[in-house]
């Protein structure tokens, strides 16, 4: 006697299967419109935040010249901008070109932003913001890549070091919370 299934019970695991493949496929289809319409209001969002002028960037790791990263969690590093002026303690790890003795060995900016250009990638849904800002004697180029919930990579070029990125958030930042920070600096 042979081991047969008879045709209504294979009818019967085929239709099953069916409908639970297209039940799991219409889920992932609202699944991804889901995350498609969260991506597009962060980009938004973050388009927005560039254009104000009114902006924090809290560092959580570097990532200097030859060096192994570093994680900076808890360590209060930011870069703000509040219109036209720009703010920043950062630390540095790399190369040093000239001695700056005044300033130590981080990244202090207290100065006026210059050169802004600020570009948006609707294809990657990114917002690109560089800038230049003369701080002391040093000129550095500032170039901030925001992406849609906030994540930005921070990379601070310098005539007098060598280049240095950093990995972090991007928040907004209210009048009076500028005003807090710099007097901290």
């Amino acid at each position: 006697m042979k081991n047969k299934i008879p045709e209504t019970v294979l009818l019967f695991i085929i239709s099953v299967l069916l409908t639970d493949c297209a039940t799991m496929n219409s889920t992932m289809d609202k699944y991804r419109e889901r995350r498609q319409k969260k991506i597009e209001e962060g980009y938004e969002a973050m388009k927005e935040l560039a254009f104000s002028g009114l902006y924090q960037f809290e560092a959580t790791r570097a990532y200097g010249a030859g060096y192994a990263s570093v994680d900076l969690v808890g360590g209060n590093y930011y870069l703000m901008v509040n219109y036209y002026e720009v703010y920043a303690y950062l630390p540095f790890y790399g190369v040093q070109y000239m001695a700056d003795t005044q300033r130590g060995s981080g990244i202090i900016i207290d100065g006026k932003l210059e050169d802004i250009m600020i570009e948006v990638s609707d294809s990657r849904h990114r917002v690109i913001v560089r800038f230049s800002v003369n701080s002391g004697s040093d000129n550095l180029l500032i170039n901030l890549d925001i992406g849609p919930s906030g994540e930005a990579n921070l990379t601070v070029s310098s005539w007098k070091r060598s280049s240095i990125t950093y990995m972090g958030k991007v928040t907004p930042i209210e009048p009076e919370e500028e005003e807090e920070k710099k007097l901290h600096l």
